[in-house]
């Protein structure tokens, strides 16, 4: 990667969503490493805290650490106050959440959060800095989707559609900015060893968060859709092409049913 034109295009500023652990924070270890100054946004300052003060010693650039919760209705208005005269080039939509096992898990509360979280809070902000970077003439939006954003995935039912959403958003996006020089992507990881993928069984899908984000970073400007790591990207691509959607069901819920733990205490419930 360029770093120079990367900066050039997407710098001084870069705010990061989720950012005090997994994905965000490695997208904000990678971003710090070029020298883009760091606005990161999570609800826990302490670890933002903590992380930007190791960042601002190590690359030499300046953090700014905002205390904010994404799934509450208004949490834009403080938000925006805070980044207020600040060179923003670069938005990283990443924080999210995800609800493991049977439909009716986490209740219904904390599926609304997260509807809330992982398609309400990322749309506020593309519609606002997509308005404020096609008017500069540059910048970029990477989204965070998955590789269930392509498909339907029982017992990841309600995260699956909330990341499908994500996607067609960002390919929507990635069209219609494009003429105004403004890179919008969306990465679609698959299991990637952060906290959200605690409890997995590991399999042939899974990979470290570093590989993960340098593919999100690489592939803004040249994709509408990254799909990072080789067997990832081969089982998208003969997914799609060489099986039906019922197929790909069937496929899918019998996988989760393996890889969850969940999964398994879910279907040897009596009652939902």
């Amino acid at each position: 990667m360029d770093v120079k034109k990367f900066k050039e295009k997407y710098g001084a500023w870069a705010i990061v969503t989720g950012a005090s652990s997994g994905i965000g924070e490695e997208y904000a270890q990678q971003l710090a490493a070029m020298g883009i100054h760091l606005i990161l946004v999570a609800r826990r300052i302490e670890r933002l805290i903590k992380l930007g003060q190791q960042l601002e010693e190590k690359h030499h650039i300046s953090v700014k650490s905002i205390e904010c919760d994404l799934s509450k209705p208004g949490f834009e208005v403080d938000l925006l106050k805070n980044v207020e005269g600040l060179d923003i080039g670069l938005l990283i939509n990443n924080a999210g959440m995800n609800i493991e096992g049977a439909f009716y898990r986490g209740g219904f509360e904390r599926n609304q959060q997260m509807m809330y979280l992982n398609m309400h809070a990322p749309f506020i902000l593309a519609y606002h800095f997509a308005k404020v970077f096609a008017e500069k003439g540059k910048g970029g939006i990477l989204f965070t989707g998955s590789i269930s954003s392509f498909q339907s995935y029982p017992y990841l039912t309600h995260y699956a559609a909330t990341k499908a959403y994500i996607l067609q958003l960002s390919e929507g996006m990635h069209y219609e900015f494009k003429d105004k020089n403004v890179d919008i992507t969306c990465l679609c990881p698959g299991i990637t060893l952060t906290e959200m993928a605690k409890g997995m069984k590991p399999n042939i899908l899974t990979m470290e968060v570093a590989p993960v984000v340098k593919a999100g970073l690489e592939g803004l400007g040249k994709t509408s859709s990254v799909v990072p790591g080789f067997v990832n990207k081969a089982m998208i691509g003969i997914s799609r092409h060489l099986f039906s959607r019922h197929a790909n069901l069937k496929f899918n819920g019998d996988m989760m049913k393996k890889t969850l733990p969940a999964v398994r205490k879910d279907i040897n419930k009596k009652s939902l």
